[in-house]
Formats: structure tokens, sequence, C-alpha cells
């Protein structure tokens, strides 16, 4: 299926770098039995880490950027929906003429600003964090207590939901389903797809958050 492909990414992506990282920092440890390699070599291998590195920070910047832009318009949601809903208190309590479509674009436009701006939320790190030690970690704990936290659960979880949204949303769109929350019966597959967007869209901020919690162990703690 072409969505496994997807979920195979977001999932094991992140592994692999970290995997990365891991053994460039261990091969250099290893025992060589006295056997001195020549600069060139130990040069190169400096440089390797060096455009890792780099290229790891690219990724994270094109990340940042999209979940900065994806927020910036998801924010415009809540102008229409302000818009909608304060039009249906006029019509229903000035002139007795509710609207019949007002509860389903209240839910559909609401559901929409919380699930596209998760990733907005993540990258500035703005949800809601319980933490009665995390906060007096070195920087450099703190990043390996998200790398471990991120591999256990944040991947897992949120990759196993995408994956299973897929079908969801696929047998949606194939049957044309429409909302039976109201008598306006709308067309909801849009919105359940706007679900898996939103759930895509956050899993990619947390792969550029896991790559930034790398970096921040290999610069000693320097995000």
């Amino acid at each position: 299926h072409e969505y496994l492909t997807l979920f195979q990414i977001t999932v094991w992506l992140p592994l692999a770098s970290s995997w990365i990282i891991v053994f460039s920092r261990i091969i250099p440890l290893l025992p060589t039995q006295n056997f001195k390699e020549p600069k060139i070599i130990i040069s190169l291998r400096g440089l390797q880490i060096e455009e890792t590195m780099e290229t790891l920070n690219r990724i994270t910047k094109v990340i940042d950027a999209i979940s900065e832009w994806s927020g910036k318009a998801t924010s415009w949601l809540v102008l229409i929906l302000t818009v909608a809903l304060v039009y249906e208190v006029f019509m229903r309590y000035l002139f007795n003429a509710p609207t019949k479509w007002a509860f389903d674009i209240s839910y559909m436009l609401g559901g929409s600003f919380f699930l596209l701006g998760e990733a907005y939320t993540l990258l500035k790190g703005k949800h809601v964090r319980i933490d009665i030690f995390y906060g007096r970690f070195s920087p450099r704990i703190k990043a390996l207590i998200d790398i471990i936290f991120y591999l256990l659960f944040f991947f897992p979880l949120w990759g196993v939901l995408l994956y299973l949204l897929i079908p969801y949303i696929y047998r949606s769109w194939q049957i044309g389903e429409r909302s039976m929350q109201g008598y306006w019966m709308p067309i909801i597959y849009p919105f359940k797809t706007v679900m898996a967007i939103g759930v895509a869209l956050f899993l990619l901020q947390g792969i550029s958050e896991f790559i930034r919690s790398i970096l921040a162990i290999s610069k000693g703690g320097a995000s």
C-alpha cells in the first residue's frame, strides 16, 4: 500500500538519523590496536560528520518553515469561524432565521484549526508539558529525554494513527460520506482529510524536534 511507505518514513527516518549520529561517535572510540590512520582519513571522517550535521540542520529548517507557514495560514480559520458564528447569532436572535449550516461549519473549522495548528504549536514549544524535574536538567539531558520519549511514544503513537487514518479517509471519499450531525448534512470527507494532513504535519515537526535533540547532544547541549 502507498500509505505504508509514508508510515515507514515517519517512523524509521528518526531511528536512522539517530543511529548515524551514534555510530559516528562510537566508531572513533573503538580500539585500533595502535594503528594510526593517515591524517587525510581522519580529516575526511570529520568532514563527513560535519556534512551529516549540516544536512540534518537543513532538514530541520525546511520542516520548521513548513510548520511556520501552515500555522500562520491556519490562524485565519479563527477569523472565518468568528464571522460565521456572529452571522448565526444575528440571524437567529434578530431575524428568527437560524442557519442550517452554522453547527457543521463551527466544528469543522474549529477541528481544522486544532489539528492543523499542532505542528506550529510544537515548533513554538507551547504544548502543555507537566514537568517536575525536567526543567532542572541541563540542555543535554533534556535532549536525551526528548529523544527517548519521541522514540518510545511520539513516533509509534502518531505514526500508527496516521497509518489507520489513510484507509478510513479513503473509504469516506469512496462512498461520498456526509455528516449526520445536523440536518444540513454536508460532505465530511474533506474534513477527514484535514485530520490526516494535521497528523502528518505534526509527525513532520516531531522529526525536526527529534533531529534538533540529536544535534543538541552532539554539540554538548547547544541546539
